[in-house]
């Protein structure tokens, strides 16, 4: 019974073990938050492939009356979330959402918890006790692979910014299921876009690709992946995710990564990230933790509102933590920006290289070169890889 657990604690990250690569380009999963790598399973996450069940639990407070009925509140979310991860994932991730068809009323008011982005540990337990204690009685929690709190958006105290997942040191276990992660959502009505999609892909172990700058500064969130990949900003032109971490949730099949080693010239045929089948990455390894990647993007599918198509070019670096620069998108066109109006960081809405362009490590080890875009809409890449010394200046050419 959950309301008698004495000791509650909140985990810091999970608990991966640094292991061996087993493939030139398969970088380490380090113990850092979220790591990228992908040469081991990550311990203690759900898996987002097949069929997963989620439930939907809706928190009232006593000093206010919910103007919404929880099916209104569920609509803001579902199908849209499931519908993303099934076009993300080629059908292989069905996220099948059961509600609960009441208001489940919390003891205290969503002020007397706090309720902030930086929330304090005591505050944040504290909410969680009461929420899951509220609830178990009333809810059957068996056989769910992810549990969404979702608090009345209309309520006094409710902090949209503080919508997130929560890491348990220990899992509670509720009518035989062990929970570990568990989604506050905090949001208004409507709610932020892509936001429950951005959070669910916590609970499958993927980053937040965003920089969040120091209290005071002015600096921009969104310098290090732009509108790429919904782990950077939910509001992206192109939220698709990236084609790593397709990989790393296995939606990709190993002849759908190209790992280029050795010196000389290949040559590759990209199918989009949006689109079924083909080759959808090629990674270079660039060293002990990090890696070069290449994907091709397209205007369609959840990128329909992409501002350019090309063959995007990221970093990867597996030994650094969820927030803090895992992935950098390369500008393909540095010095220039695109669609201002709308992209969430314009020097990087134009990322992707066209036709004719390329672009070269600093160190000149590796060039890549698109050369050109099929009919089929797949984008042909050279990659010419170097011995250290050779030319290049990281810059397109």
């Amino acid at each position: 019974m959950f309301g008698a657990l004495v000791a509650w604690t909140l985990a810091t990250g999970p608990s991966a073990h640094a292991a061996p690569a087993t493939a030139a380009c398969l970088l380490p999963r380090t113990q850092v938050h979220h790591s990228e790598g992908v040469d081991t399973a990550p311990g203690g996450f759900a898996e987002a492939r097949g069929d997963v069940r989620a439930l939907m639990v809706f928190l009232s407070f006593p000093d206010a009356a919910p103007s919404l009925t929880p099916q209104e509140v569920a609509a803001d979310h579902y199908p849209a979330t499931s519908d993303f991860y099934d076009q993300a994932s080629y059908g292989q991730f069905r996220l099948h959402l059961h509600t609960v068809d009441h208001w489940v009323p919390m003891p205290h008011s969503a002020t007397a918890y706090a309720i902030s982005r930086d929330w304090r540990a005591a505050n944040r337990s504290a909410y969680l006790r009461d929420a899951l204690t509220a609830a178990d009685p009333v809810v059957d929690f068996a056989g769910y692979d992810v549990v969404y709190l979702v608090a009345d958006p209309d309520a006094p105290g409710v902090d949209s910014d503080a919508t997130k997942v929560v890491n348990l040191a220990s899992p509670v276990t509720l009518d035989g299921n062990p929970l570990a992660r568990l989604v506050t959502v905090f949001e208004r009505h409507p709610p932020d876009r892509n936001v429950l999609a951005h959070e669910t892909g916590h609970v499958f172990d993927l980053p937040d690709l965003y920089y969040r700058p120091p209290a005071g500064s002015t600096a921009d969130w969104d310098t290090h992946v732009g509108d790429w990949d919904l782990m950077g900003s939910q509001f992206g032109l192109a939220p698709e995710p990236f084609a790593w971490h397709k990989w790393k949730l296995g939606w990709l099949r190993p002849e759908q990564v190209g790992c280029i080693t050795g010196t000389g010239t290949t040559y590759h045929d990209l199918s989009p990230d949006e689109t079924r089948g083909g080759t959808k990455l090629l990674v270079v390894r660039t060293g002990a933790d990090t890696a070069l990647a290449v994907e091709a993007r397209s205007a369609t599918g959840n990128d329909k509102t992409a501002c350019r198509e090309g063959v995007l070019l990221y970093q990867v670096r597996s030994d650094r933590e969820s927030g803090d620069g895992p992935v950098d998108v390369v500008d393909g066109h540095p010095g220039h920006s695109a669609c201002a109006a709308t992209s969430v960081y314009p020097p990087l809405a134009d990322a992707p290289l066209g036709v004719g362009e390329s672009y070269a490590l600093p160190d000149g080890t590796t060039r890549v070169t698109v050369t050109g875009h099929e009919p089929d809409g797949d984008w042909a890449v050279k990659v010419t890889e170097s011995a250290p010394g050779g030319d290049g200046a990281g810059r397109p050419g």
